[in-house]
């Protein structure tokens, strides 16, 4: 009888908490900027990682679990420009700065990547890499209209033509795989 009256309040609490709205938080550009380093980050790993691969399974391993560090940055990245509304000019001009200085860090991995395509094919891990990179394509596509959408018009155009560019290298790289 105590074991009941002691869970039952803390049934109901948990009940009426979970039933409350979850309201979205507004994220700030220093979010987003934040985001975008953890994306640099994850992108400087994953070409050193690349770079050093031998076809070895441990080396696959951190491969896979650096392109789920990265997947989960972008995805971060765009929720949190999705729910930051519109960027004050100079708000978004660091954004687009931030940006320009990823897209180069982008297309060098993919390349790197793209030279490690024999190494990747006789570790067998050809179809790995090619689903990997259908998904960071996607999310990768996803970020960018988070980001046009959120910049002021200047800047949407720079984006759109930086997604441009590593969305050709993308494709370079798919083709590979």
């Amino acid at each position: 009888m105590q074991l009941i009256s002691t869970l039952l309040p803390l049934l109901l609490a948990s009940s009426f908490t979970s039933a409350l709205p979850v309201t979205k938080t507004k994220r700030s550009a220093t979010t987003v900027l934040s985001d975008i380093a953890s994306i640099s980050s994850d992108v400087a790993t994953l070409t050193s990682d690349a770079l050093a691969y031998t076809g070895g399974l441990f080396q696959s391993l951190a491969l896979a679990i650096t392109v789920d560090s990265l997947e989960s940055a972008i995805t971060t990245a765009t929720s949190d420009t999705t729910s930051s509304g519109t960027f004050s000019s100079a708000d978004s001009d660091s954004i687009l700065a931030a940006v320009t200085t990823l897209t180069p860090k982008i297309i060098t991995l993919l390349s790197d990547l793209d030279a490690k395509a024999s190494t990747i094919s006789s570790a067998g891990y050809t179809s790995t890499v090619a689903g990997a990179l259908t998904t960071l394509t996607t999310d990768t596509n996803a970020l960018f209209a988070a980001l046009e959408a959120a910049l002021d018009s200047a800047d949407s155009v720079s984006i759109a033509t930086l997604q441009a560019s590593i969305d050709a290298a993308f494709a370079t790289a798919s083709a590979t795989f």
